[in-house]
């Protein structure tokens, strides 16, 4: 188990209030709202909500995520 965890679960540091103030947050539970806004009736509102969420999800790694966000797309696009 890596420093951090606590029974295997990820953990994330999030800024919240102060920017310098960081706070542990249960990864998989941070993530629910990125799930939820995916159910929205209006689609492109649930991609970018869906999105949104997902990248304060990934805290400071977001540009992975946004990687490979972009690479999903260029290859439906490319369909």
């Amino acid at each position: 188990m890596s420093a951090g965890t606590e029974h295997g679960a990820a953990v994330v540091m999030r800024a919240s209030g102060n920017p310098r103030e960081l706070s542990r947050i249960s990864q998989p539970h941070f993530a629910l709202p990125a799930v939820l806004a995916a159910a929205e009736p209006a689609p492109l509102k649930a991609a970018l909500d869906a999105v949104w969420h997902a990248l304060n999800t990934y805290g400071e790694h977001y540009p992975e995520l946004l990687e490979e966000i972009r690479s999903v797309c260029a290859e439906k696009a490319g369909e």
